[in-house]
């Protein structure tokens, strides 16, 4: 409180001071009740997402001595590699189990996700590398922090349509039977995390390639990272429709074939 202020509160009647003391306490007391209504809806939400800072590192290389990892993308003399990581961690409750001729059938209930992410990337240069290598490395770093950015609300809300949710599923034993369905429902959110992430981030920086191709200027670097990620926007829903046709098939064709081994006649 600055000396104006505190000057004026002085000359204040104790009746007012009483009242903003009061008033201060009341404020406070309001305060003090929101923060714990706060912080039980925190510790109370299903889904839990930790994320980590980026990491973005430069690996120089002698380009008559390249390293394996560094020979494995588009350009002759640098490349940026990408590594989105998601490690989910999955609570359930046991509804029930119970034997079956074949096993054990059981049935469980998901109730809450702690989920990590994390991203590594690296720009692999050669020594002396002009600017403009240098920049449009910079570029495919940029796509990658851009994917990054709404990272924890996209695990988020691949989680959530698992919570409360019933699974029952038949296995040679207790164990075994769990840690299957749980390896699937991991399965399906790195998958859908990875189609968000690491093949958005592939699709555009192949973008941004193909448009700097004849424009390889330091100075449009930032303008043509633009252009790729609105192009892919654009894109997006035709990519989209194509890749949900193609789960659509291949579910269809894994239904069929589990019907037809279900018809089969045993073997003597």
């Amino acid at each position: 409180m600055n000396s104006r202020i505190s000057g004026s509160f002085d000359s204040l009647s104790y009746l007012k001071r009483t009242y903003l003391c009061f008033g201060s306490f009341f404020h406070l007391l309001v305060i003090f009740c929101i923060s714990i209504i706060s912080l039980s809806g925190c510790s109370t939400n299903p889904v839990s997402v930790t994320k980590a800072p980026p990491r973005i590192k430069t690996q120089i290389f002698d380009k008559d001595m390249r390293p394996a990892e560094a020979k494995k993308e588009h350009n002759d003399c640098a490349n940026t590699h990408w590594d989105y990581g998601i490690t989910p961690e999955i609570f359930y409750k046991l509804n029930s189990r119970k034997r079956t001729h074949d096993g054990e059938q059981v049935s469980i209930k998901i109730t809450k996700f702690k989920i990590g992410l994390n991203l590594d990337v690296t720009m692999w240069l050669p020594e002396n590398a002009s600017p403009d290598v240098v920049e449009h490395e910079k570029g495919h770093a940029a796509i990658c922090l851009d994917n990054y950015k709404n990272a924890e609300r996209l695990a988020d809300e691949l989680a959530k349509p698992f919570i409360g949710k019933e699974i029952v599923a038949l296995g040679p034993d207790l164990e075994t039977t769990i840690r299957e369905v749980l390896t699937q429902v991991k399965q399906d959110v790195v998958r859908k995390y990875r189609e968000e992430t690491v093949d958005k981030t592939n699709i555009t920086s192949g973008l941004f390639d193909q448009m700097t191709v004849k424009d390889h200027a330091a100075a449009n670097v930032d303008r043509k990272v633009a252009d790729a990620e609105l192009e892919y926007t654009r894109i997006w829903p035709a990519l989209k429709a194509k890749r949900e046709e193609q789960e659509r098939l291949s579910k269809k064709l894994q239904e069929r074939n589990g019907a037809t081994e279900s018809t089969k006649e045993p073997s003597n």
